[in-house]
Parts: structure tokens; sequence; C-alpha cells
């Protein structure tokens, strides 16, 4: 007899939701990619064994304790869990402070889908209908930031993350890309890692990045798939073409007499960043490639913490939002803006992918200008020179 027909669906709903939440956990964690392989196929594999046994042991009051508290903890989230976290996303404000404006523009009008899409593993999905990933939104977003020195007004920083480099694209994708961020002046060009997933792409990066300068610098992090690939490689690469290798260190700028403490980290796959080495510093921005470093950062006073790696889940569905969502927190820092005790985090749903595919999810490259509030500390008067540095 199957199981009454009143909880079937919430039960399989919420055994599914288990099964997404367990490997969105798995997919943030430092494990080696072919027992992350074997663990996706065991936890598959577990799934599709657990669900027939569970629909098909007859009156749900007449199961063994086991299968019966399983089936209570999977209602228990497809009737709770799953409702109230979706409901609390939707209504999830933009902190204070912050105010944001995108320009979407479609790269495949001119030149054409044919002309940026490559010949490589999964290209064809650049073709099915509806497909955004060969748009870019350019996101503007100023920052009205307390810890935000009087000195540092104006500050502004490019962001560009998970440029994933294959030959589902062509080259000339990412020139233009990096031709828009290009377009804006900035102080600072941060990329916050997953430079590429084809090892023969490497001589794309130096003409690609060679078109981003900032006034400060151009500075870099690795992120998994760099990390599973050639890190050192990735990084020698990103040197060539301009960028400071931030891996698991601080930076420091003296500018109007104030001191700007700019870190990097890909942990847990790379190097981790002692947060407290920055400490003395009168502002900190922190690049890391995932999210998951946020609340440790907030809670060691990071002002500033810009972030890629989730991608925005990719495909996002109506009122629901993402899937898929590579987090030990798993669909919570999706993207866009979270905030913290006095610390603000930004996460980019990034260039590429592995897979092409965005529905819902366009793209981006983004620059941040910083504001102070009118009740911030002056650290040091300023002379016409120094107000010039930043405009």
């Amino acid at each position: 007899m199957m199981v009454d027909w009143l909880i079937l669906l919430p039960l399989v709903l919420g055994h599914v939701s288990l099964f997404v939440l367990v490997l969105n956990v798995s997919h943030s964690t430092n494990m080696p990619e072919k027992l992350l392989e074997l663990s996706n196929f065991a936890l598959l594999s577990a799934t599709l064994i657990a669900l027939p046994f569970l629909i098909t042991q007859g009156p749900w009051t007449s199961w063994a304790l086991v299968p019966k508290a399983y089936a209570f903890l999977c209602l228990g989230i497809a009737l709770v869990g799953l409702p109230g976290v979706t409901i609390l996303r939707a209504y999830r404000k933009m902190p204070t402070g912050v105010e944001a404006n995108g320009e979407e523009i479609d790269l495949a009008i001119e030149p054409g889908v044919e002309r940026l899409m490559g010949s490589g593993p999964h290209h064809w999905l650049l073709k099915l209908p509806g497909n955004r990933s060969l748009r870019l939104k350019k996101v503007e977003c100023e920052l009205r930031l307390p810890g935000l020195p009087i000195e540092l007004d104006g500050l502004n920083l490019v962001q560009l993350t998970d440029t994933h480099f294959s030959h589902a694209y062509r080259r000339e994708f990412f020139e233009i890309v990096a031709d828009e961020a290009a377009r804006w002046e900035t102080d600072l060009i941060v990329f916050t890692g997953d430079l590429l997933d084809d090892l023969d792409t490497f001589d794309w990066v130096e003409p690609v990045f060679s078109k981003l300068r900032g006034r400060l610098g151009q500075f870099a992090i690795l992120g998994n798939h760099d990390h599973r690939l050639r890190p050192g490689r990735v990084r020698r690469t990103l040197r060539k073409a301009g960028f400071t290798d931030l891996e698991g260190r601080w930076e420091r700028f003296e500018i109007n007499g104030v001191t700007l403490g700019l870190g990097g980290t890909s942990s847990p796959w790379g190097p981790a960043l002692d947060y407290s080495a920055a400490g003395d510093a009168d502002f900190r921005i922190l690049l890391t490639h995932s999210p998951d470093q946020f609340p440790r950062a907030a809670s060691s006073g990071i002002e500033l913490v810009v972030a890629g790696h989730n991608h925005g889940g990719q495909i996002r569905l109506p009122g629901f939002g993402p899937i898929l969502m590579p987090s030990r927190y798993s669909r919570h820092f999706d993207r866009g803006f979270f905030e913290r005790a006095n610390s603000l985090l930004y996460v980019s749903q990034g260039v590429g992918g592995k897979q092409p595919i965005r529905y819902g999810c366009t793209p981006e490259i983004t620059r941040f200008t910083l504001r102070a509030t009118p009740t911030a500390t002056v650290h040091h008067a300023r002379t016409g020179a120094d107000v010039g540095m930043l405009r």
C-alpha cells in the first residue's frame, strides 16, 4: 500500500530539499574533487533509494521509528523550513546607506552569439532560449559606511569575479567584459577568484586582464576551481597581467593621512587570512572568494567584504530564488548585499561558469564608491592634493 497521499508531496519535497542542502554544503568544503564526485554519486544514490523505500511502507502510522522520524524531519522542512526561509529571503531589505543601479547590456547583439560562442564542452547551452549568459550587467553602488574615515570619501573599486575562462566561450566575450570594466575610472581593481576552467586558456589571461588598471593597483585572489587546477600557474599568470597576489595577506595604503587595509583569502581552498593583522588600519576591505567567510570577518570588525563563488545560483526560480548554491549556509548568501553588526558584504553573480547557463541571473561586474557618513571622524587635515586623489 502506498503512503497516505496527503503527505506524499510534502514528504518528497522535504526529502529533495534535504538532499540539496547536503549537496550545497558539501561543495563548500576543501574536499578533493574526485572524493567530492564520489560523495555526490553516493548522496544521489541514497536519495533515489530512500525515497521509494519511504513511500512503499504502507500507512505512515505503521512505520518503524527511524523511517517515521525521518519522515517527520522531511515534513518539517517542507511545511515550515522551506516556506519560512523563502519568505524571509523575499523580504530581505537592502542595508541602510546602500544605493545600487544597474545597466544591462546584451553582448550577443553585437558581435552576435556565433562570435562569442566557443566549441568546447557545454557551448551549446549558450543557444538555449532565454539563457542570459551572453548579457552583462554593469552595477554601480554607492555605499555610505559609518566606519569610513572622511579622508577616504570617494574611494572606489571595481570587482570582477568568476570568469571561468573555457572554450564554451570565445575569448572575445571576456575581452568585451574587460573593456566594459575598463570604462570605469577607479582606484582599485579587484578579482575574487575562479579565473579559468580550461588549461589551454592561460594565454587569454594577459590580453584580457591587462586592460584593467586602477590608480592604486590591481589585486587578485584565487578560487576553488583555480586551486583544483594549477594554483601556482594561475598566480604567476595574474602577476604577469599586472595583478598583485593578495592570497592570505594584507596590503596597506597610506591615503590622505589614513591607512587602508586590503586583505585577501580563498579559504578553505587556499591560505587563511589573519584578520587581526591589519587591526590598526583605519578602514579594511576583505576580498574573499567564498562569502562563507563573512560571519568570521564581521566578528573581526572588517568593514567591507566583497565575494563571488556562488554565481547567484545561475538559475533562479521566480518567487523562490536559487536552488543550487555551493555554501555551508546553502542559499543564504546568494547575491547582493548582506549586513552584520558594522560589516557589509557584497556577493557578485560573477561573469562566467563551468556550465554557461543562466536564468534570472545575469553576469555582472560592479563598481563601489565609498562615502563617509556626516558623522565620520576626520583623521587627518587633507591638502588640496589629497582631495584630488580621491576626487
